[in-house]
């Protein structure tokens, strides 16, 4: 009896070793003076990338030389800018407005040449980007769009999620079909699929809380109240808890839980507003900005 309680409890230490997560280090980063918003670090653990508080523009800041760069003004590319190529190339959307109504376009930047290209003209129905290697897949009113700006050509086509009127599509093998796991009678946002290609995150906004699920939108799992969730490899996802007074947001803290939902690390205390977490690719830094639009960088160390 006493080997099989000491059995159990070698077992219970293992699995909670094993959703660990230790925050190593967090260092306030040295900008140029100006806000920066919306950080999301590069795939090599390399370089930021950072917006402005109405989401326009896109500066580069290298962690090594501490240099910033600009890579466009144009507006509403700080929203989900994502990368190509290894972060060789930055894929970003620039609204324009004709009349009352708003337009957008998907284009691409070479951080080496500098050359920029318009991959979808302006549309009013831009629904999901996502990017694979180099190779750019978009969602446009339904339809799959593919534009290889890099690298060879893709062996298979990943599943690709995107959100029409709050509601979530998953777009396999160029077909589009509603998804909506939680009901169509609530809105969706930030839905993404695990690097493995194997799982969908997403974010209920009716319960404030964040998913994840098959990528058929079968087994919703809940990770609780976690907003503006991303991947952190494909074990972890990270996101921020926030409350507001109705005017103005009160505290933020970022939080990392375990993909099956099962262990939740607090990674920031009250002391600061945190918000809008990304990681790198090996799960192993985090990026995040506070409200006065001061940049942090995490580095962490899991365990599956």
């Amino acid at each position: 009896m006493r080997k099989t309680f000491l059995g159990v409890l070698v077992f219970m230490s293992q699995l909670i070793f094993a959703q660990g997560i230790e925050v190593i280090s967090t260092q306030a980063l040295t900008l140029d003076g100006q806000g920066a918003f919306l950080p999301k670090i590069s795939p090599k653990g390399d370089y930021i990338l950072v917006t402005g508080d109405d989401m326009s523009g896109l500066r580069k800041f290298d962690l090594a030389t501490g240099e910033m760069t600009t890579i466009t003004t144009d507006r509403n590319a700080g929203f989900n800018a994502q990368f190509a190529d290894g972060g060789s190339t930055i894929v970003y959307r620039k609204s324009e407005y004709k009349g009352r109504l708003r337009y957008t376009s998907l284009n691409s930047v070479n951080l080496q040449s500098g050359e920029t290209k318009r991959l979808i003209k302006p549309t009013r129905n831009l629904e999901g980007v996502s990017v694979k290697d180099g190779t750019v897949l978009a969602v446009n009113n339904g339809k799959l769009v593919t534009k290889r700006i890099a690298g060879a050509k893709l062996k298979t086509i990943p599943a690709i999620p995107s959100i029409k009127n709050s509601q979530l599509y998953i777009t396999v093998n160029g077909k589009t079909r509603q998804l909506s796991p939680n009901g169509t009678n609530v809105g969706y946002l930030w839905p993404s699929v695990s690097p493995d290609g194997t799982k969908l995150l997403y974010y209920v906004i009716d319960e404030a809380k964040a998913y994840v699920c098959n990528i058929d939108g079968s087994n919703p799992v809940s990770l609780g109240t976690l907003r503006a969730p991303v991947w952190m490899g494909n074990d972890w996802v990270v996101g921020m808890v926030d409350y507001d007074n109705g005017e103005v947001v009160t505290y933020s803290q970022i939080f990392a839980v375990t993909a099956q939902g099962t262990h939740r690390t607090a990674l920031t205390d009250k002391s600061q507003i945190c918000m809008y977490p990304s990681a790198s690719d090996d799960a192993s830094k985090i990026v995040y900005t506070t409200q006065k639009g001061e940049i942090y960088l995490m580095k962490v160390a899991t365990s599956k």
